[in-house]
């Protein structure tokens, strides 16, 4: 995710952090400092915020490892202010495994909530007097209560039916096992986004701003999976060789060329993004639109494609699955076209024209076209 860096890696998973994070620690800071009066005060206030958005991460934990369990490559675990994203490679194809994994998140929880609440009572706490630990906390005891109410929110909060939130997700996954993946998202999306208002209205009622990111996480966040999975289903069973423009159509450029001739190939020609290929035939680099474009500017330069194109840059095999693989490294790359490759060679090229033309590739083999 744009944004954020890394700050460690466990069980293959990176953990990083958004910047924006920071703003939310900042916030409570401030508020320690009002409500306590001191430094220590807003310091031990923040200290709490970190240790919820720990308890946050192994929320987000719990998805990963059982995803991981089964099968699923998890990247990377984002902390937000809003909470956590833990990043599947790919969707779950079984429904049941998307109910394991989205249950998985808040069972931590629930395991977590006894154990603060255990040791608070150990340190003879009072567990309703930790609901204002923010305001000023006057024992560890407090906070280690306030914790395991915490976490019982998490919980609770996150089994709302709210699509993509986790009960969102049980729900769709319950749903699929009759309805199918494509009707169980567009169900589940629909009860997200009225429960995405739902706390919208609230948000500016209560002028809870946190809240109302929340809200417009749901709302556009249900709408976006909704179409992933309409993409998946028009893309199933597709490789890349099916839809890719092969090399005999596609206009290739060495590194020797002017900056000139490449101008006019994107002036007048269809192609907009072009493989570099040296005096063997070999994959050496990528020309985009965008970094022709730009250096029309200053033409002088740049006296060659050497000077312009990128070295560095995402192939995919024909043999690839248009969507798990083709389309992915596509959108993750930020390119519209990424260069087709197979023991080496160059056979042609993959654009997202290409990718949205699956569904009449899919239409055309209907039984009875």
């Amino acid at each position: 995710m744009g944004g954020s860096f890394k700050i460690g890696r466990v069980f293959g998973i990176e953990v990083r952090v958004h910047w924006t994070f920071f703003l939310l620690l900042a916030f409570f800071f401030y508020l320690g400092l009002s409500g306590g009066g001191n430094v220590g005060a807003a310091l031990v206030t923040s200290g709490i915020i970190v240790a919820l958005f720990f308890c946050v991460l192994l929320h987000e934990f719990g998805h990963s490892l059982v995803a991981q369990r089964l099968g699923i490559e998890v990247p990377d675990i984002t902390l937000l202010p809003i909470g956590g994203l833990a990043r599947l490679k790919t969707l779950p194809e079984n429904p049941w495994d998307e109910v394991k994994i989205a249950i998985a998140g808040p069972l931590v929880n629930v395991v977590l909530a006894p154990i603060f609440f255990g040791a608070a009572l150990l340190l003879g706490a009072d567990l309703l007097g930790s609901v204002n630990v923010l305001q000023g906390a006057t024992s560890v005891g407090q906070v280690l209560a306030y914790l395991g109410l915490m976490n019982v929110a998490l919980a609770v909060f996150n089994l709302i039916p709210a699509f993509p939130m986790d009960g969102g997700r049980i729900l769709r996954g319950l749903l699929a096992t009759n309805l199918g993946a494509v009707r169980a998202t567009d169900i589940a999306s629909a009860v997200g986004q009225v429960f995405a208002v739902g706390f919208f209205i609230l948000a500016f009622t209560t002028n809870n701003f946190l809240l109302a990111f929340v809200a417009l996480f749901i709302f556009f966040g249900a709408s976006g999976e909704a179409q992933m999975v309409r993409q998946r289903e028009t893309m199933r069973g597709l490789l890349v060789s099916d839809v890719m423009g092969t090399k005999r159509r596609t206009e290739t450029v060495t590194p020797y060329h002017n900056f000139g001739q490449v101008f006019e190939a994107v002036l007048h020609g269809y192609q907009e993004d072009f493989p570099v290929v040296d005096e063997d035939g070999r994959l050496v680099g990528i020309l985009t639109r965008g970094e022709i474009m730009a250096a029309a500017h200053s033409p002088e330069r740049f006296s060659s494609v050497r000077d312009l194109m990128k070295t560095e840059f995402p192939t995919v095999s024909p043999d690839a699955d248009l969507f798990t693989d083709g389309n992915r490294i596509l959108q993750e790359s930020g390119l519209r076209a990424v260069p087709v490759v197979k023991d080496g060679d160059l056979v042609g090229m993959l654009t997202t024209d290409d990718v949205g033309q699956a569904a009449l590739l899919r239409n055309l083999r209907k039984p009875g076209r």
